[in-house]
């Protein structure tokens, strides 16, 4: 009897967490795009067969997303997952033929990316304080997250091994546990420092959380990004998220001439393509640079 095709999308997305290593976000989306489409398509009991897996069906279900009001970026995001899920079909035997050349490309326009002000991030820094231990680590998430340009997991999965004192580095571990070793620079490198003397010795041990509640505990993704978002809102006003920090990072280093291909490296992107969306950024305030500087536009004639 052949199984289901929502058995097969159960062993696909086990197959996403297991033997791709997929982060937790991706696997989450995936769940829910073949679910929404299983269910809109009445495919849940159907068995993954030519008649059934159509392109018409496709069509269908990327059409009604947009009918709802999902952005190009989602419903890129479900076709991508739909080419992935028969591409697995077809490599564990399910159906005779990939048919992921069925399901219709998605065309977006990739929105750019939000970050903080130079100006304001300075005003931020300085206003952070740093008397006590639990003052030091709040400082320290917002120093890592900005220095870095590293993803909010792979600071709250940092270690006090995962700091080389002497070389002034951090060693993160990125998406599908990819390692990647980024410079501090002087400012976060202190602050690590005086968090350590704040710290418990018993605390400092090499594979001990560098970031920890006051049980000792390390600390989540989300309550992080809650400390991040009561700091800023407390010293600027208004909302900041720690991925907002990281588009920071990217979009203030290219603004001083950093090169492309050296910040892939650092904020752990495979595709250069991916780091290529902050020169659109950039391009807009070399754009405010030249309406500035430039004194052709302004000679009367």
């Amino acid at each position: 009897m052949e199984q289901a095709l929502a058995h097969w999308a159960h062993v696909f997305l086990e197959d996403l967490t297991g033997a791709q290593r997929c982060s937790q976000h991706t696997v989450q989306a995936y769940r829910r795009d073949l679910g929404r489409f299983l269910e809109s398509q009445r495919l849940t009991t159907a068995a993954p067969k030519d008649r059934v897996l159509t392109t018409r069906r496709f069509q269908d279900f990327l059409s009604s997303l947009a009918v709802q009001g999902l952005a190009n970026r989602s419903i890129a995001r479900a076709a991508a997952a739909l080419r992935s899920f028969m591409g697995f079909l077809y490599r564990r035997g399910a159906t005779p033929h990939d048919w992921s050349d069925r399901v219709p490309s998605v065309k977006f326009a990739p929105s750019l990316p939000r970050f903080v002000g130079e100006a304001q991030m300075r005003d931020w820094l300085q206003s952070l304080p740093g008397h006590t231990r639990w003052e030091l680590r709040d400082r320290c998430f917002v120093v890592i997250l900005y220095a870095t340009g590293a993803r909010l997991s792979e600071v709250v999965g940092l270690n006090w091994g995962d700091f080389d004192r002497e070389a002034r580095t951090l060693r993160l571990f990125g998406k599908r546990s990819r390692e990647r070793v980024v410079p501090t620079g002087e400012y976060l490198a202190q602050s690590l420092l005086e968090l350590r003397t704040q710290s418990p010795e018993a605390a400092l041990g090499e594979k001990c959380p560098i970031l920890v509640n006051r049980k000792g505990e390390r600390l989540t993704g989300r309550s992080v990004a809650r400390i991040v978002q009561r700091s800023f809102s407390s010293a600027i006003g208004g909302n900041v998220s720690p991925h907002r920090l990281r588009h920071s990072f990217a979009t203030h280093m290219l603004d001083h001439g950093a090169d492309l291909m050296a910040l892939k490296e650092l904020l752990g992107h495979q595709d250069a393509a991916t780091t290529q969306i902050y020169t659109h950024t950039s391009l807009q305030h070399l754009s405010r640079v030249y309406r500035d500087a430039f004194p052709g536009d302004r000679v009367s004639g």
